[in-house]
C-alpha cells in the first residue's frame, strides 16, 4: 500500500505525509457531516434545536418517552463523537 500512496502523492506533487493528512482531514470532515446530519434529523423530528430542549419536551410529556429517551441518548452520543472528531481535526 505504501507504494500506491507514494505514487499517488507524487502524481499530485505531494509528499506521502501531505497526502495522508489531506485524506484524513477529508475523511474526518465527511464523518462530521454525516453525524451532524443524523443529529439534525433527530432534533427536527422533535422540533427542537438542542439536547436540552429535547430533554425538556420528554420530561414535560410534549414528546413521547419511548423512543424519546433513546433518541436523546443517541444525540448525546453523536455530540460526543463530534467533539472527538473536532479534536482530531484541531490536531491535524
Amino acid at each position: 500500500m505504501t507504494l500506491a500512496t507514494n505514487d499517488i502523492a507524487r502524481s499530485f506533487g505531494l509528499t506521502e505525509t501531505e497526502l495522508m493528512e489531506q485524506a484524513l482531514r477529508r475523511f474526518l470532515l465527511e464523518k462530521r457531516r454525516e453525524i451532524l446530519q443524523e443529529r439534525l434529523g433527530i432534533l427536527v423530528r422533535y422540533q427542537v434545536e438542542t439536547i436540552q430542549q429535547l430533554e425538556e419536551r420528554i420530561a414535560t410529556g410534549e414528546a413521547i418517552e419511548h423512543p424519546g429517551w433513546e433518541d436523546l441518548i443517541t444525540v448525546e452520543n453523536l455530540e460526543a463523537s463530534l467533539e472527538e472528531i473536532n479534536e482530531h481535526l484541531r490536531t491535524l
